[in-house]
């Protein structure tokens, strides 16, 4: 019985510690990491790929799985850059909207989660993706990169076969 109850009390007192660490995050990490998470689909957006490239570790992890199928790619910010110019130009435009940022700092390490409204138009069409991004951050050189970037597709409407004309475009010079 005391063993129950010393074993209750320890698991009491780690639950109490770890909140009180979250609490006790500092804003100004908090308000980093948001910064970075926010500057990826606004430069991506405005096709500023050097502004992204620097913001992600020299690994990340991305997942879009969610709305291609296959696993998750592990690669460098340049190679990711690499894969967005090849289809994010051939758009006429793009608007990645976000919404509130939650962000929970532990050390080096954080997590950030939003929602995103994904718009893509080409000519007279429209594609739309809504889900949930997830990132995971760790602080390197002073600095909060992403390690790991998810999509967590919630929804898609319009035609996604609008991807597929905007690499064509990309690739035959506009």
């Amino acid at each position: 019985m005391r063993t129950r109850m010393f074993a209750g009390a320890m698991a009491a007192l780690a639950l109490e510690g770890a909140a009180a660490s979250a609490a006790l995050a500092d804003p100004r990490d908090e308000a980093r990491v948001r910064q970075t998470v926010l500057a990826v689909p606004t430069n991506s957006d405005l096709r500023a790929f050097d502004a992204i490239a620097p913001l992600f570790a020299e690994q990340v992890v991305v997942d879009y799985t969610s709305l291609w199928g296959g696993t998750p790619d592990r690669m460098t910010p340049q190679a990711l850059m690499t894969a967005w110019a090849r289809v994010l130009p051939g758009f006429d435009a793009t608007w990645h909207e976000i919404g509130e940022i939650e962000v929970r700092v532990t050390g080096d390490q954080a997590s950030a989660t939003t929602t995103v409204d994904a718009r893509h138009w080409l000519g007279e069409g429209f594609w739309r993706v809504t889900g949930r991004y997830e990132f995971t951050l760790s602080r390197l050189e002073g600095r909060w990169r992403i390690t790991r970037m998810a999509l967590a597709a919630t929804g898609e409407e319009g035609e996604r076969a609008l991807v597929e004309r905007a690499v064509q475009r990309v690739a035959g010079g506009r």
